[in-house]
């Protein structure tokens, strides 16, 4: 599946514990080689689980203009832009059914409506989440107030036995009707089934005219599964479950500067050290 270095004319990379260390910064090396690739006419795009404008920051430090696949794939939209080019939301009802659920379970989500963080209350979930991404969430209270909208998605939380258990049950439970994925192992995301970064990527090479098979793919989580795989090339980090690195066509030795060791070995065509992929 891993295509000759030069052929690739895409990448898309996930922001935390792919493109970001642990203090949610992008290495130097990092830096340096995206931005030798984009020189190249490699074209370098976000795709991440975070909010637009949260990863917004990090296209804007980059100096690459590429349309943000955020969300988890269920909007895409260029930096600074006032409107998506493509925004795949929950239908209204199901949203209304989910969200009754959860309540009645006393579960703690957020909902992420036109652009802003809803949650129940501020508590150490909110405090945690807005420290990692900036998002500043607004108090709701009762989410079921919101029955008739179409949230952009919901995000479960918990600890990673219960996400797991959750992600395992709502699945079962809705099949189909939904997207459930694990971007964090606290956190289960619950979008429309259309709203998968793999479906963005998908779009995005279309929207660009470049084949799949001139795509790379660059993650660590379960909520990159089905992009790495659909990718011409994929990559998954050192950190990433064994399971999940099977399925990847490269793992980069290094966690912090995976990314640029990926780049510069597939797209750009630079050795790589000894003993490093898959």
């Amino acid at each position: 599946m891993t295509q000759n270095t030069r052929d690739i004319k895409l990448v898309t990379i996930d922001l935390d514990h792919t493109l970001l260390d642990n203090e949610m910064r992008i290495s130097d090396r990092n830096r340096e080689v995206l931005a030798r690739a984009a020189e190249q006419g490699v074209i370098i795009a976000i795709a991440t689980g975070r909010t637009h404008n949260s990863a917004e920051q990090y296209a804007l430090e980059l100096g690459i203009d590429a349309p943000i696949i955020s969300y988890n794939g269920a909007m895409i939209r260029r930096p600074g832009a006032d409107e998506p080019m493509r925004h795949v939301p929950l239908e209204a009802e199901l949203a209304a059914e989910i969200v009754e659920t959860l309540v009645s379970e006393m579960v703690d989500f957020m909902y992420f409506l036109d652009e802003t963080l809803y949650v129940q209350r501020f508590d150490h979930w909110a405090r945690r989440y807005r420290r990692r991404t900036g998002d500043e969430p607004v108090i709701a209270g009762d989410m079921r107030k919101f029955a008739g909208k179409r949230p952009t998605k919901l995000l479960l939380l918990g600890d990673p036995e219960i996400t797991r258990e959750r992600y395992e049950r709502f699945t079962e439970r809705y099949g189909d009707r939904i997207y459930a994925t694990i971007s964090l192992p606290e956190y289960m995301e619950i979008l429309h089934p259309e709203a998968t970064k793999a479906t963005a990527l998908r779009w995005l090479a279309d929207h660009f005219n470049v084949p799949m098979e001139q795509t790379m793919a660059l993650g660590d989580s379960l909520n990159d599964l089905e992009m790495v795989r659909a990718a011409g090339t994929g990559v998954f980090m050192p950190c990433a479950d064994p399971e999940l690195r099977e399925q990847a066509d490269f793992v980069p030795e290094s966690q912090h500067e995976g990314v640029a060791e990926a780049v510069e070995l597939l797209a750009l065509g630079t050795p790589a050290p000894e003993g490093t992929g898959s």
